[in-house]
């Protein structure tokens, strides 16, 4: 069921006056490892700039199809959703999220409307005029003491939060061991380790219990038990081929 995953079709990454085209091409060649394909560039750098090329690393099919506009509102205008980044707080981009519960909120979205993120500036960021033409805001958590964020870098956070929420969770399905397999196997491994002079034959039960302590700290697959059973046969095996040497 498409419900809970993200359509990353539905996703722009918008640079807004982007200075540097090594920027641009290092935008592209992230979005492209996170499964995003449509670049718009805001009155900024060109896509198609030698620089951004060198960057892009085998990205280049998105700086070639990237749309250019003047203007942000131009960008958006056929956008239901668009989203500014911003590193710092203030009262009119509240609430700011983190990459992770925005793409929660984008996932219901993503199937029927187009969705922008737009990237400010290197220097200056998104102006306040472009941040009123947004509707979410978010902020990639950092050290206070430096909280600027490369452009590409902050790009790449977001579509990779963006990508995981598209991939489909595998079914994988685990035959746990059930308890008497457990319990016989525990049982084997007493008598092996105490034949081999580990456990004292008198008092076994207090290095036992912080042994099933270990194996019990998560549910044990039948293959785990089968494993351990294994190693303990195997013992007993070289035991018996030793009292017969001697």
């Amino acid at each position: 069921s498409m419900k809970g995953k993200m359509n990353l079709d539905s996703v722009s990454i918008i640079l807004v006056k982007p200075k540097f085209p090594e920027n641009i091409g290092s935008v592209a060649r992230a979005m492209k490892n996170m499964g995003l394909s449509r670049l718009i560039v805001v009155n900024g750098s060109s896509p198609l700039h030698p620089n951004a090329y060198k960057l892009a690393s085998g990205a280049e099919d998105i700086l070639e199809r990237a749309e250019e506009f003047f203007t942000l509102r131009e960008a958006v205008s056929e956008m239901g959703c668009v989203i500014g980044t911003t590193s710092r707080g203030g009262k009119e981009r509240q609430p700011l999220l983190t990459p992770k519960t925005l793409v929660k909120k984008l996932i219901p979205l993503s199937m029927k409307n187009n969705i922008g993120l737009a990237f400010g500036s290197e220097k200056e960021g998104l102006t306040n005029e472009e941040l009123s033409l947004c509707h979410l805001y978010v902020r990639i958590p950092s050290m206070e003491s430096f909280p600027s964020i490369n452009l590409a870098q902050a790009v790449m956070v977001v579509c990779y939060e963006l990508f995981q929420a598209s991939i489909e969770i595998p079914k994988q399905t685990i035959q746990l061991a059930q308890a008497e397999q457990r319990e016989r196997m525990f049982e084997h491994m007493e008598k092996t380790l105490i034949q081999i002079g580990f456990l004292d034959s008198k008092h076994p039960k207090k290095i036992m219990r912080v042994l099933r302590r270990l194996f019990g700290r998560s549910p044990m697959e039948e293959r785990e038990v089968q494993i351990l059973q294994g190693i303990w046969t195997q013992m007993d095996h070289h035991l018996r081929i030793g009292k017969k040497a001697e």
